[in-house]
């Protein structure tokens, strides 16, 4: 289960270093490969510590996936797409229509940046290092947890 949530959250910070808000369409990084490697990250963490966490947890992984993918994830795409459609305009849908939601493509989108990972988009930009936080309280509370 760790090396899920580890995974999970390399994901995150890959991501959350190229993440332009509200100023670009961002095509660099993961955001070359799929849209939503946030979400993705984070459906990785819950996985791992689900598993970390075993006994009665586990009997929740597919309960609380079921809520993920069919009640959260839904809504709150669709208000972003269309935010995102109504800023971006055809910019924004041409790269929605190239990049799927969590399943990355094997090649990168054909109008990929290809701006560098940079820490500051990472730390002051996207405020990551507070997830990251949340994240290491979690594990070392489940770590501890006997």
């Amino acid at each position: 289960g760790s090396i899920i949530v580890f995974f999970g959250e390399a994901i995150r910070i890959w991501a959350t270093g190229h993440l332009v808000r509200n100023q670009e369409v961002t095509t660099s990084g993961p955001y070359a490969y799929l849209r939503d490697p946030l979400y993705l990250g984070r459906l990785f963490l819950v996985i791992g510590f689900c598993i970390m966490a075993w006994g009665y947890s586990l009997l929740l992984l597919p309960l609380g996936l079921v809520v993920f993918v069919l009640t959260y994830m839904p809504r709150k795409k669709r208000k972003e797409m269309i935010r995102l459609e109504h800023k971006f305009g055809e910019e924004y849908k041409a790269y929605a229509s190239y990049c799927r939601s969590l399943l990355p493509r094997l090649k990168p989108y054909h109008r990929s940046s290809q701006r560098p990972w940079m820490f500051k988009l990472f730390w002051k930009e996207n405020r990551e290092q507070y997830f990251i936080l949340m994240v290491v309280s979690i594990f070392i509370a489940i770590i501890f947890r006997y």
